[in-house]
């Protein structure tokens, strides 16, 4: 599990000195109280009104008037971050505002907006329909959109025109929400063979994720040679579905193994729903990174569908089984 670390968590170089989580949620959870803690939450309307050590989030409107020490990973319909960050803001939405100052931003939404009084101390990646920057940027400002309006400052502005419907955005956005659900009802009503996916995904990352990438290319010539005889043709068709669904569930037992790995490395184990809510919305996040997150998901399709594979080996054998991850 350790080279998953590297792999993904690497990446969001989350707080070594992190020790503990609380966990909200509900309708419209609100924190009115400074909560010297990593917090996650998520619900309909989440806000923030107290300081917090870090923020991991998702709903359908947040907003964030308070400090926040660490960094914000957030998701959601739109997400409003008034307060100052004092690490780096990863977000994915459909609208988003940075109002405050933060380190580092990185954005990919429908409309992003950094504020006129934010002030980001290194770099901005921002990749949206429509992207306002009213603030300042002390280094890179790196922008992917239809639309940019610049009438702050940067040190330097690499600006990529893309021509492209909304519709795309979100279709992403409701698709991610659909497979957060699908995640939820595996871990709640299928722990046993959800858990026998994870644990092989946990085991043996490196190794499952080439197994995952080869036994994908290969499945695909052997479904192709199957099909090109009329006998073989409904077996190929069963088997191409089989194959596309295995494919697409692939990266929730990622979004699992990685919330719990999250989870153990800050000392606390909460509920199997709330590791995979956390590791869904840290790798949903992700995978809306330009380039990277391509990258990203191959690795999480790979490496999810070697884990079914060896699970579904293990089945066979007397060890079989076991309990919910």
């Amino acid at each position: 599990m350790k080279y998953l670390a590297v792999i993904i968590l690497g990446l969001l170089l989350m707080p070594a000195g992190a020790q503990a989580l609380t966990f909200m949620s509900g309708d419209q959870p609100v924190i009115d109280t400074p909560i010297p803690d990593d917090v996650i939450a998520s619900g309909g309307t989440v806000t923030v009104n107290a300081p917090v050590d870090s923020l991991t989030v998702a709903g359908g409107r947040v907003t964030v008037n308070a400090p926040v020490r660490g960094d914000v990973i957030a998701a959601g319909g739109t997400l409003i971050i008034n307060g100052d960050v004092g690490g780096k803001v990863l977000a994915a939405g459909g609208e988003i505002e940075v109002n405050g100052n933060a380190t580092n931003v990185l954005i990919t939404g429908s409309t992003a907006r950094i504020g006129r009084n934010a002030v980001i101390e290194r770099d901005a990646v921002i990749s949206a329909g429509d992207v306002t920057n009213a603030g300042s940027v002390l280094r890179n400002l790196t922008v992917s959109a239809s639309t940019f309006n610049d009438t702050g400052s940067a040190g330097n502005v690499t600006f990529e025109e893309v021509q492209e419907s909304a519709l795309p955005g979100l279709f992403s956005i409701f698709a991610a929400i659909g497979f957060l659900i699908l995640g939820l009802i595996f871990v709640r009503f299928l722990p046993g063979p959800f858990g026998a996916v994870v644990r092989q995904v946990e085991q043996r990352p490196i190794i499952h994720t080439i197994v995952g990438f080869f036994a994908a290319i290969v499945s695909v010539i052997i479904l192709f040679i199957i099909a090109i005889t009329i006998i073989g043709l409904p077996i190929a068709f069963v088997g191409g579905l089989l194959f596309i669904v295995a494919l697409v569930i692939s990266p929730l037992f990622v979004a699992f193994a990685l919330g719990d790995l999250i989870a153990s490395r800050v000392g606390r184990k909460p509920g199997p729903l709330w590791v995979f809510i956390l590791g869904f919305v840290i790798l949903q996040i992700l995978f809306f990174i330009p380039v990277l997150g391509g990258i990203i998901r191959i690795i999480a399709v790979s490496l999810g569908y070697g884990g079914i594979l060896y699970a579904l080996r293990g089945a066979r054998s007397p060890h079989a089984g076991g309990e919910a991850a």
